[in-house]
Protein backbone atom coordinates (compact mmCIF):
# COMPACT_ATOMS: atom_id res chain seq x y z
CA UNK A 1 0.00 0.00 0.00
CA UNK A 2 1.45 3.57 -1.14
CA UNK A 3 0.41 6.51 1.70
CA UNK A 4 -1.35 9.05 -0.03
CA UNK A 5 0.20 12.32 0.23
CA UNK A 6 -0.72 14.77 3.31
CA UNK A 7 -2.80 17.16 0.70
CA UNK A 8 -4.47 14.28 -0.76
CA UNK A 9 -5.62 12.52 3.06
CA UNK A 10 -6.84 16.13 3.98
CA UNK A 11 -8.69 16.27 0.84
CA UNK A 12 -10.60 12.95 1.24
CA UNK A 13 -11.39 14.24 5.02
CA UNK A 14 -13.21 17.44 3.33
CA UNK A 15 -15.23 15.74 0.74
CA UNK A 16 -16.12 12.43 3.23
CA UNK A 17 -17.11 14.94 5.74
CA UNK A 18 -17.93 18.30 4.03
CA UNK A 19 -18.56 21.76 5.29
CA UNK A 20 -22.00 23.51 5.03
CA UNK A 21 -20.52 26.23 2.49
CA UNK A 22 -16.45 26.67 2.13
CA UNK A 23 -14.81 29.59 0.88
CA UNK A 24 -10.89 31.03 -0.07
CA UNK A 25 -9.94 34.09 1.79
CA UNK A 26 -6.38 34.76 0.28
CA UNK A 27 -4.41 31.85 1.99
CA UNK A 28 -7.44 30.77 3.66
CA UNK A 29 -10.22 28.17 3.58
CA UNK A 30 -13.16 29.25 5.34
CA UNK A 31 -15.89 27.02 6.45
CA UNK A 32 -19.09 27.37 7.54
CA UNK A 33 -20.71 23.83 10.08
CA UNK A 34 -23.64 25.09 10.08
CA UNK A 35 -23.41 22.86 13.81
CA UNK A 36 -21.74 19.89 12.19
CA UNK A 37 -18.92 20.17 15.12
CA UNK A 38 -15.07 21.80 14.67
CA UNK A 39 -13.79 20.14 11.50
CA UNK A 40 -16.37 21.62 9.50
CA UNK A 41 -16.23 25.17 11.02
CA UNK A 42 -12.57 25.30 11.57
CA UNK A 43 -10.35 27.44 9.02
CA UNK A 44 -7.30 25.89 7.76
CA UNK A 45 -4.56 27.27 5.46
CA UNK A 46 -2.82 30.54 6.19
CA UNK A 47 -2.34 33.98 5.91
CA UNK A 48 -3.58 37.82 7.88
CA UNK A 49 -5.40 35.94 11.23
CA UNK A 50 -6.83 39.21 11.55
CA UNK A 51 -8.71 38.60 8.22
CA UNK A 52 -9.55 35.07 9.22
CA UNK A 53 -11.45 36.11 12.77
CA UNK A 54 -13.25 38.32 10.91
CA UNK A 55 -14.67 36.53 8.60
CA UNK A 56 -15.11 33.52 11.00
CA UNK A 57 -17.12 36.30 13.46
CA UNK A 58 -19.04 37.58 10.25
CA UNK A 59 -20.63 34.04 10.33
CA UNK A 60 -21.45 34.01 14.19
CA UNK A 61 -18.25 30.93 14.64
CA UNK A 62 -15.72 30.24 17.13
CA UNK A 63 -12.26 31.90 16.17
CA UNK A 64 -10.98 28.53 15.15
CA UNK A 65 -8.65 27.20 13.31
CA UNK A 66 -7.31 23.83 12.34
CA UNK A 67 -3.30 23.59 12.46
CA UNK A 68 -2.04 20.52 9.47
CA UNK A 69 0.74 18.63 9.47
CA UNK A 70 3.97 20.44 10.13
CA UNK A 71 2.08 24.80 10.23
CA UNK A 72 4.48 25.73 13.15
CA UNK A 73 4.88 29.10 12.55
CA UNK A 74 1.13 29.31 12.66
CA UNK A 75 1.01 27.29 15.65
CA UNK A 76 3.72 29.67 17.47
CA UNK A 77 1.40 32.81 16.20
CA UNK A 78 -2.13 31.59 17.49
CA UNK A 79 -0.19 30.99 20.52
CA UNK A 80 1.14 34.02 21.39
CA UNK A 81 -2.22 35.75 20.29
CA UNK A 82 -3.80 33.68 23.01
CA UNK A 83 -5.17 30.53 21.13
CA UNK A 84 -5.36 27.46 23.18
CA UNK A 85 -4.39 23.94 21.75
CA UNK A 86 -7.93 21.35 21.52
CA UNK A 87 -8.11 17.77 20.63
CA UNK A 88 -5.27 17.07 19.02
CA UNK A 89 -6.19 14.41 16.11
CA UNK A 90 -3.85 11.59 14.67
CA UNK A 91 -4.78 10.42 11.20
CA UNK A 92 -4.51 6.69 11.10
CA UNK A 93 -4.63 4.64 7.57
CA UNK A 94 -4.19 1.00 6.47
CA UNK A 95 -4.51 -0.77 3.45
CA UNK A 96 -8.70 -1.53 3.05
CA UNK A 97 -8.04 -5.10 1.34
CA UNK A 98 -6.30 -5.94 4.37
CA UNK A 99 -8.39 -4.60 7.16
CA UNK A 100 -11.29 -6.07 5.46
CA UNK A 101 -10.02 -9.53 5.43
CA UNK A 102 -12.79 -11.83 7.12
CA UNK A 103 -15.24 -9.40 7.51
CA UNK A 104 -18.70 -11.48 6.63
CA UNK A 105 -21.08 -8.29 5.13
CA UNK A 106 -24.17 -10.76 4.98
CA UNK A 107 -23.54 -11.41 8.88
CA UNK A 108 -22.94 -8.56 10.57
CA UNK A 109 -23.64 -5.09 8.06
CA UNK A 110 -26.28 -3.59 6.16
CA UNK A 111 -25.12 -0.87 3.85
CA UNK A 112 -27.66 2.01 2.85
CA UNK A 113 -27.86 5.30 0.73
CA UNK A 114 -30.39 6.66 3.46
CA UNK A 115 -29.26 7.78 6.90
CA UNK A 116 -32.45 5.28 8.44
CA UNK A 117 -34.33 6.03 11.45
CA UNK A 118 -32.46 3.17 13.56
CA UNK A 119 -29.16 4.92 12.72
CA UNK A 120 -30.10 8.06 14.09
CA UNK A 121 -31.20 6.59 16.72
CA UNK A 122 -28.01 4.72 17.59
CA UNK A 123 -25.93 8.15 16.93
CA UNK A 124 -28.07 9.56 19.16
CA UNK A 125 -27.23 7.81 21.64
CA UNK A 126 -23.96 8.73 21.19
CA UNK A 127 -24.54 12.01 20.79
CA UNK A 128 -24.22 12.46 17.19
CA UNK A 129 -27.67 14.62 16.47
CA UNK A 130 -29.03 16.35 13.34
CA UNK A 131 -26.22 18.36 12.64
CA UNK A 132 -23.88 16.19 12.25
CA UNK A 133 -25.93 14.03 10.08
CA UNK A 134 -26.65 16.86 7.66
CA UNK A 135 -23.04 16.93 7.02
CA UNK A 136 -23.11 12.88 5.72
CA UNK A 137 -26.16 13.90 3.68
CA UNK A 138 -23.60 16.60 2.14
CA UNK A 139 -21.53 14.46 0.95
CA UNK A 140 -21.09 13.80 -2.86
CA UNK A 141 -18.18 11.37 -3.08
CA UNK A 142 -19.36 7.61 -3.31
CA UNK A 143 -20.52 7.06 0.36
CA UNK A 144 -22.42 4.92 2.40
CA UNK A 145 -24.36 4.40 5.86
CA UNK A 146 -23.93 1.32 7.81
CA UNK A 147 -25.94 -0.22 10.27
CA UNK A 148 -23.60 -2.96 12.31
CA UNK A 149 -25.40 -6.29 13.62
CA UNK A 150 -25.17 -8.16 16.69
CA UNK A 151 -26.61 -11.56 16.93
CA UNK A 152 -29.20 -10.33 13.78
CA UNK A 153 -30.25 -6.90 16.10
CA UNK A 154 -29.21 -3.51 15.26
CA UNK A 155 -26.11 -2.56 17.22
CA UNK A 156 -23.81 -0.07 15.96
CA UNK A 157 -23.66 2.85 13.14
CA UNK A 158 -21.10 4.52 10.90
CA UNK A 159 -20.68 6.34 7.91
CA UNK A 160 -18.34 6.25 5.13
CA UNK A 161 -17.01 8.12 2.26
CA UNK A 162 -14.51 7.46 -0.48
CA UNK A 163 -12.65 9.68 -2.84
CA UNK A 164 -9.20 9.25 -4.63
CA UNK A 165 -8.65 5.71 -3.50
CA UNK A 166 -9.28 6.71 0.02
CA UNK A 167 -12.10 5.70 1.69
CA UNK A 168 -12.73 7.06 5.26
CA UNK A 169 -14.72 6.11 8.10
CA UNK A 170 -16.80 8.67 10.47
CA UNK A 171 -19.44 8.56 13.13
CA UNK A 172 -18.69 5.12 14.49
CA UNK A 173 -21.16 4.05 17.27
CA UNK A 174 -21.30 1.22 19.31
CA UNK A 175 -24.96 0.87 21.63
CA UNK A 176 -23.24 0.83 25.06
CA UNK A 177 -25.06 -2.56 26.14
CA UNK A 178 -23.00 -4.27 23.17
CA UNK A 179 -19.52 -2.70 23.67
CA UNK A 180 -16.35 -4.53 24.18
CA UNK A 181 -18.34 -7.38 21.76
CA UNK A 182 -15.70 -6.55 18.79
CA UNK A 183 -18.50 -4.06 17.09
CA UNK A 184 -16.05 -1.58 16.43
CA UNK A 185 -13.59 -4.03 14.99
CA UNK A 186 -16.42 -5.37 13.00
CA UNK A 187 -17.93 -1.93 11.40
CA UNK A 188 -14.21 -0.79 10.79
CA UNK A 189 -13.69 -3.77 8.76
CA UNK A 190 -17.01 -2.73 7.55
CA UNK A 191 -16.31 0.19 6.34
CA UNK A 192 -12.82 -1.14 4.81
CA UNK A 193 -14.37 -3.60 2.48
CA UNK A 194 -16.80 -1.19 1.22
CA UNK A 195 -14.36 1.21 0.41
CA UNK A 196 -12.43 -1.53 -1.35
CA UNK A 197 -15.34 -2.44 -3.43
CA UNK A 198 -15.61 0.91 -4.33
CA UNK A 199 -12.03 1.14 -5.61
CA UNK A 200 -10.48 2.24 -2.27
CA UNK A 201 -6.72 0.75 -1.79
CA UNK A 202 -6.12 2.88 1.27
CA UNK A 203 -8.67 2.79 4.77
CA UNK A 204 -8.66 5.95 6.54
CA UNK A 205 -9.97 7.19 10.43
CA UNK A 206 -9.88 10.25 12.63
CA UNK A 207 -9.13 9.44 16.36
CA UNK A 208 -8.21 12.12 19.18
CA UNK A 209 -5.20 11.48 20.56
CA UNK A 210 -6.88 11.38 23.81
CA UNK A 211 -9.35 8.19 22.75
CA UNK A 212 -6.67 5.76 23.80
CA UNK A 213 -9.41 2.74 23.45
CA UNK A 214 -9.66 4.44 19.86
CA UNK A 215 -5.86 3.94 18.95
CA UNK A 216 -5.19 0.84 20.60
CA UNK A 217 -8.18 -0.51 18.55
CA UNK A 218 -6.86 0.60 14.99
CA UNK A 219 -3.24 0.12 15.54
CA UNK A 220 -4.13 -3.26 16.55
CA UNK A 221 -5.68 -3.36 13.01
CA UNK A 222 -2.50 -2.43 11.62
CA UNK A 223 -3.44 1.21 11.06
CA UNK A 224 -0.46 3.64 11.72
CA UNK A 225 -0.59 7.39 11.93
CA UNK A 226 0.22 9.20 8.39
CA UNK A 227 -0.56 12.85 9.55
CA UNK A 228 -1.82 14.72 12.45
CA UNK A 229 -3.65 18.33 13.45
CA UNK A 230 -5.35 19.83 16.33
CA UNK A 231 -7.21 23.10 16.54
CA UNK A 232 -6.30 26.52 18.10
CA UNK A 233 -9.45 28.04 19.60
CA UNK A 234 -9.76 31.71 21.15
CA UNK A 235 -10.83 31.55 24.39
CA UNK A 236 -12.93 34.89 25.94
Amino acid sequence: MQIPSEQQLFEAVDASWPAHKTRKLDGWILREGRGGGQRVSAASGEGDIAQAEAAMEAMGQDKLFMIRGDQSALDQELAARGYIIKDPVDLLVGDAREIARGYDPKKQAIFTGLPLAILAEIWAAGGIGAERINVMKRATCPKSYVLGRLNARAAAAAFVGCHNGVAMAHAVEVLAPVRRNGMAESMMRAAAGWGAENGATVFAVLATQANTGAQSLYRKMGMETATQYHYRIKTP
